[in-house]
C-alpha cells in the first residue's frame, strides 16, 4: 500500500512540474487567481457552473491582477493556476516568466468591459466633475511651480481649491489601490500619465527628456495625499467614514445604497452607454488566462469557461453578469470570447 502510494505521488509530481496530462482529471476543481474586481463575477459563473454539471464550484483567490499572473505563470499541472483573471493585459514581463517556466499556450478570453472611477462619499462635498490633469495635479510628487511655471517644484497643492478654485475647499486625500491590483497600473498610466500630458508647461520644461518626463509624471506624492491600500473594502469604508476622502476602485467594487457615487471624469459620467462606446476615460478589459496545459487535468475546465462566456452570462440585456456590473462587449467581441472557448485543446 506504501508503495502504491508513493507512486501515485510520483504521478502527481510528474504532472505538476512537466504538464504531462493524464487520461482522466486529477483535480476536481478549477483553481482562478487575480483581480478582486472579477471575483464576483467569477463566483456567480462557478455557481451556475456547479449546478449545471455537479462539479465542484472553482476556487479563487482575489489577490489583485499582478499577484494572480505571479500565481499562474509559476509553471503547469495540478499543482498550479488554471486561469488569471486580470483587468489589464499580461505585461511583457510576465508573459516571459511564463516562457520561462513552460507555461507556452495561454489564451486569452475578454469577456466584458468595466470603468475605474473616483469615488466619493454623498455626504462630502459635491465634486461636479475631475479632469485627469486636475487629478495629476493632485496626486503627482512634483509639478509645475503654479506661481509662475518656470521651474517644476515639490507639489504644493493641499487642497483641491488649490488647483481650481471651483473645486471644493477640502483637502487633498486620495486612496489608490496597491501595485499588486490591476487598477494601480491603470492610475499611473490613464490617469497620472494621461493628465500630464495636459499640463502644457510639464511638456516645455521636460521636452528635451522624454523619459524623465514619463517618470515624473508617474511619480506619486509621498506626504500624506496619496494613499495605497491593498483591501478594496477597507477603502470603501475608508471614503464612507471621510468625505473628505476620494478612492479610485471599479464601480463594482460599491453597491448602490452604500453612499457613496462615482464623481464624472473628464465631463463623463460612467454609465454603460459611455462605457460600452469607449468615451468615459478610462474603460478597462475584463480578462481571463486559461492555460491549455490544464486542460486535460483539471475537471470542468472547458465547460466553465463555455457558461462565462455563454449568452446567459455576457449577453446584452439579459446576461446575468451584466446586472452585476460588467459592461457587455458588441456581439463580435462575445463572438469572438465564445469561439477562443470552443478552439481550446489539451496541449
Amino acid at each position: 500500500m506504501l508503495a502504491r502510494n508513493l507512486s501515485f505521488a510520483f504521478i502527481l509530481s510528474v504532472v505538476a512540474t512537466t504538464g504531462v496530462t493524464a487520461a482522466e482529471p486529477i483535480r476536481d476543481y478549477i483553481s482562478m487567481a487575480g483581480a478582486t474586481t472579477i471575483y464576483p463575477f467569477a463566483t456567480a459563473v462557478g455557481e451556475r457552473f456547479s449546478q449545471a454539471t455537479k462539479l465542484k464550484p472553482p476556487q479563487i483567490q482575489a489577490i489583485g491582477s499582478a499577484a494572480g499572473f505571479k500565481l499562474f505563470c509559476a509553471g503547469t499541472g495540478v499543482g498550479t493556476v488554471d486561469i488569471a483573471v486580470a483587468v489589464r493585459p499580461m505585461k511583457p514581463e510576465e508573459r516571459e516568466v511564463c516562457e520561462q517556466n513552460g507555461v507556452k499556450d495561454i489564451v486569452e478570453i475578454q469577456f466584458g468591459l468595466v470603468a475605474t472611477v473616483i469615488a466619493q462619499s454623498n455626504a462630502g462635498a459635491k465634486f461636479a466633475n475631475l479632469t485627469r490633469k486636475e487629478l495629476f495635479l493632485a496626486m503627482a510628487k512634483e509639478v509645475p511651480d503654479p506661481k509662475d511655471g518656470a521651474k517644476i517644484v515639490p507639489n504644493p497643492y493641499k487642497t483641491w481649491s488649490d488647483i481650481n478654485p471651483t473645486l471644493p475647499n477640502t483637502k487633498i486625500v486620495m486612496w489608490i489601490p496597491a501595485e499588486m491590483h490591476g487598477i494601480h497600473d491603470i492610475v499611473l498610466k490613464q490617469i497620472m500619465l494621461a493628465g500630464c500630458k495636459q499640463v502644457d508647461t510639464m511638456q516645455i520644461l521636460m521636452a528635451d527628456n522624454p523619459k524623465a518626463l514619463e517618470a515624473a509624471c508617474q511619480r506619486p506624492r509621498e506626504d500624506g495625499a496619496y494613499v495605497e491600500f491593498k483591501e478594496f473594502g477597507a477603502a470603501v469604508k475608508e471614503v464612507q467614514a471621510n468625505p473628505a476622502t476620494l478612492g479610485v476602485m471599479s464601480q463594482t467594487h460599491f453597491k448602490p445604497g452604500s453612499g457613496l457615487s462615482a464623481i464624472p471624469l473628464d465631463s463623463y459620467e460612467p454609465s454603460t452607454l459611455s462605457i460600452s462606446h469607449g468615451v468615459y476615460p478610462v474603460v478597462e478589459p475584463l480578462l481571463l488566462y486559461v492555460k491549455k496545459a490544464n486542460l486535460g487535468v483539471v475537471a470542468g475546465l472547458k465547460e466553465y469557461l463555455t457558461e462565462f462566456t455563454s449568452e446567459e452570462a455576457i449577453g446584452t440585456n439579459r446576461g446575468y453578469l451584466g446586472s452585476m456590473g460588467v459592461v457587455t462587449l458588441p456581439l463580435n467581441g462575445r463572438n469572438e470570447a465564445r469561439a477562443r472557448v470552443t478552439g481550446l485543446t489539451a496541449k
